[in-house]
């Protein structure tokens, strides 16, 4: 979708910054931006809300290297809201696999869906965009401002951090008199004739010289303005709160096998891995012995097994703010029921027999496709270990019999 980009003219900022120091700070910003922007694939389609809305949406919280991945073959399978809207939720997310925070991809389907049921272009006001799914004020005013014209600041970790240092704040930047701080430069600074370039020009300040650690200043166009640079204590700002290690989650993670198939799960309720299909799973907990987690998992789909299985491999993923170890283990119901759910959860978790090939053709989340992958490395190997046992008993065999 194009559109013809305008300026929408944003609200009077109180205490505004000098107008000289505004000015050389946007003509610097602007001139360093012209001359050393990256080169990035969503800056190729800038007209487009649509393309700019969907590369905002994988940016969250994603770096850009990971985002390069998948950008392009989004597009290229949904190239217009239209296609997206009419896609299988399932093929959404097949399409979106290995970039993570899935609920991110859940919100693109649903705010194309209700666009094109309301028969309804993408909106292109921050104030607008904000009333769609997933969609909050700082991606909102990145797509208004670059593919729409619109005068709006869009504050990241970046820009908040390029600011503390320019106008040393002194304020943890993520709570809320620091935010207060850094939107107020934010919004005083923004150029009125180029806002999205302006607001790009700030990311890749922030990405390639304003680095978090060892920030090149020399290399810095806004040197002359930065009164942490000024101060010596550029290294030392932004303040943040401490940073809370990960919570480490030990888990069991069962692969119940029946003839070719195993059994894979999809719970719509919420979670880590909200619609796409996993490994039944169940933490482990304090006290309980590993039968009695497993007995426990077994029950809740309805499946009977005999001896415990062994330990076939240990996966680890980090989350945000989680470390999940998962214990892997390969079970053999001796009972099992093949519906897709019973009374408690038919509504939100599906279940599924699939065989190898489908495991691969379903969207499933990173950390369950290191499972499938070490458990068969495993049951592999395991496989060529007896290989080689038959093999020699056959050969020992042999020799007596010649003997």
């Amino acid at each position: 979708m194009r559109i013809t980009k305008r300026k929408k003219s944003p609200p009077p900022v109180e205490n505004p910054i000098p107008a000289p120091t505004r000015n050389a700070i946007r003509r610097r910003l602007l001139n360093w931006y012209d001359k050393n922007k990256r080169d990035l694939p969503w800056r190729k389609r800038e007209s487009s809300v649509y393309a700019q809305w969907v590369a905002e949406i994988m940016l969250q919280q994603t770096r850009v290297d990971t985002v390069l991945n998948y950008y392009e073959p989004f597009l290229k399978r949904f190239p217009t809201i239209a296609s997206l809207a009419k896609a299988q939720e399932s093929t959404v997310m097949k399409t979106w696999e290995g970039l993570g925070y899935y609920r991110r991809a859940r919100n693109l389907h649903r705010a194309a869906k209700l666009l094109t049921e309301n028969k309804q272009a993408v909106p292109t006001t921050v104030e607008a965009l904000q009333q769609l799914p997933g969609i909050g004020e700082y991606t909102a005013s990145a797509i208004a401002s670059i593919a729409c014209g619109e005068v709006a600041a869009a504050i990241d970790g970046n820009v908040a951090r390029v600011i503390s240092r320019l106008f040393a704040i002194d304020k943890d930047v993520r709570a809320s008199a620091g935010a207060a701080s850094v939107r107020h430069f934010a919004r005083d600074l923004v150029s009125p004739s180029r806002p999205g370039d302006f607001n790009q020009a700030w990311m890749d300040l922030g990405s390639k010289i304003c680095t978090p650690q060892a920030p090149s200043c020399p290399n810095c166009p806004l040197i002359n303005q930065c009164q942490a640079f000024e101060e010596d204590r550029a290294d030392q700002l932004p303040v943040l709160p401490k940073k809370e290690s990960p919570k480490p989650v030990n888990l069991i993670a069962a692969l119940f096998v029946r003839g070719e198939k195993v059994l894979m799960i999809r719970d719509m309720k919420g979670g880590w891995w909200s619609g796409l299909w996993s490994f039944p799973s169940i933490e482990k907990k304090t006290g309980h012995s590993t039968r009695r987690t497993i007995d426990d998992l077994a029950a809740r789909y309805e499946i009977a097994i005999d001896a415990i299985p062994k330990r076939q491999a240990t996966v680890r993923h980090q989350l945000t703010h989680r470390t999940l170890s998962f214990d892997i283990r390969v079970c053999r119901p001796t009972q099992y029921v093949t519906r897709s759910g019973d009374g408690n959860d038919a509504e939100t978790i599906e279940r599924k027999w699939v065989t190898g090939k489908q495991v691969e053709k379903l969207p499933v989340s990173t950390a369950h496709r290191k499972i499938w992958a070490s458990a068969m490395r495993n049951m592999a190997q395991e496989k060529l270990v007896k290989e080689k046992r038959r093999k020699s008993l056959n050969s020992v065999s042999l020799l007596k019999e010649r003997a």
